[in-house]
């Protein structure tokens, strides 16, 4: 059960970024990416929400993973 808290704070915090409770600081920021010519801006909103909900779903597949190796 104590490794679930680490999955639950990234998803808290990927919602919070995706309500907009930390809209100052991602505000007008984003990352700007050059491909074949051209410039793709990514908002830091995005990454903020899409990057933390990856990891936890990462570390939720990791904790399956070793839980269900370690049962009898």
């Amino acid at each position: 059960m104590k490794h679930l808290w680490g999955p639950g704070v990234l998803v808290a915090l990927a919602l919070a970024v995706r309500l907009g409770l930390f809209q100052r600081v991602f505000q007008r920021v984003g990352l700007d990416i050059h491909i074949h010519d051209a410039y793709r801006v990514i908002p830091l909103r995005a990454i903020g929400f899409w990057v933390p909900l990856g990891l936890a779903a990462v570390w939720l597949l990791v904790t399956a993973y070793t839980s269900a190796r370690h049962s009898p």
